[in-house]
């Protein structure tokens, strides 16, 4: 039913433009968007930039690859000849990319749906919005754990379990699940965001079968029966487990992490007009509710939880209203970046010379 009313909003908004302005632009900027690739990217187009398209002119262009290899692009070109117009980036890295100077401010006139996001998801100090909200957690496939014996995993400690040895795949820390990852092993540990060490030689123990740069890669890992277990960004695991794979999402009794991703104005742009009106379809809630049934990502529009919570089997997958935002684990990010550096030559050490 909600699929439905999704197909049915998405061709209202094309109807209701379709005899405006709007709808007989036409245009020769092609916006550059960097972005996260697979399922992701592809609602992204779907429900945000076809109709941006359809309805400016404007065609858009993805570039996918991780965040953090956004960002180092951007930082290398200095403002000249910038790379993307607009970046989807982790939220923890949002302060790191305001000091590097490589985003811009959003225009509050032409990203209108600011007034209707979650005060959680507006910058303080006027850069790229959340677009959505999500948790990092256990995902695991029930047949293998059942098969061996395993009881299902409650606690982040689970995943050392000796029995999945050489069947947990770890995101590297350029990924935000290596990071969560790294912060739940900290704790176990006895340690926090400023002891990377202790959780490096946690994750260290681990013997994992492989180690992800990208989303993609660990769900081509999961259908072939190759891990068993991994953390992974709610959204995604759930994506995998309505493909019909034998998969559970757990959230570990220590907390899920919380996560965002917010959406950026390149500084240096030579369309930013065209960035924020971009970012302002990327808000609407059509965008918001279409991703959050084929991905189930938090909204960071107010507007939609109605509808998210009319829709239970929706409703219990993803952060949808406030309160559920504010109960997720959130770690000290700052502190984490500061120790970053210290954490990947750790990293390099011990983890991955050891594989």
């Amino acid at each position: 039913m909600l699929k439905t009313i999704i197909s049915a909003a998405t061709l209202a908004a094309t109807t209701l433009l379709a005899g405006g302005a709007f709808a007989q632009s036409t245009s020769d900027v092609v916006l550059r968007v960097g972005n996260y690739g697979g399922r992701f990217t592809e609602t992204q187009k779907k429900y945000a930039a076809d109709l941006f398209t359809q309805h400016t002119g404007v065609k858009v262009q993805f570039i996918d690859a991780n965040p953090l290899d956004h960002i180092a692009k951007l930082v290398a070109a200095k403002g000249r000849n910038v790379p993307y117009d607009v970046v989807y980036i982790d939220g923890d890295l949002q302060p790191t990319a305001i000091e590097a100077g490589i985003i811009d401010k959003v225009d509050p006139a032409i990203v209108t749906n600011l007034d209707r996001l979650y005060d959680e998801a507006k910058n303080p100090d006027g850069y790229g919005p959340v677009q959505i909200f999500y948790s990092f957690g256990i995902l695991y496939n029930v047949e293998k754990f059942k098969a061996a014996g395993i009881p299902e995993p409650t606690s982040w400690a689970d995943l050392w379990d000796p029995r999945l040895a050489g069947k947990i795949a770890v995101g590297e820390l350029s990924h935000g699940a290596g990071r969560a990852l790294l912060i739940q092993a900290e704790r176990l540990a006895g340690g926090d965001v400023l002891t990377p060490e202790k959780g490096i030689e946690k994750i260290a123990e681990l013997k994992a079968h492989s180690y992800f740069s990208s989303t993609v890669q660990l769900e081509a890992l999961f259908p072939t029966g190759d891990i068993w277990a991994a953390p992974i960004a709610s959204g995604r695991g759930w994506g995998l487990i309505d493909k019909g794979y034998p998969l559970k999402f757990v959230l570990p009794k220590e907390g899920a992490v919380a996560s965002t991703t917010t959406i950026e104005v390149v500084k240096g742009t030579p369309h930013p007009r065209e960035a924020n009106l971009f970012i302002n379809y990327v808000l609407d809630p059509v965008a918001q509710v279409g991703q959050a049934w084929e991905i189930p990502y938090g909204p960071s529009n107010k507007a939609v939880a109605p509808v998210i919570a009319a829709y239970p089997e929706l409703a219990q997958k993803l952060p949808g209203t406030a309160e559920q935002i504010r109960a997720l684990f959130k770690p000290d990010w700052k502190a984490y970046w500061a120790n970053h550096e210290k954490a990947v030559e750790l990293w390099q050490r011990l983890v991955i010379a050891r594989k």
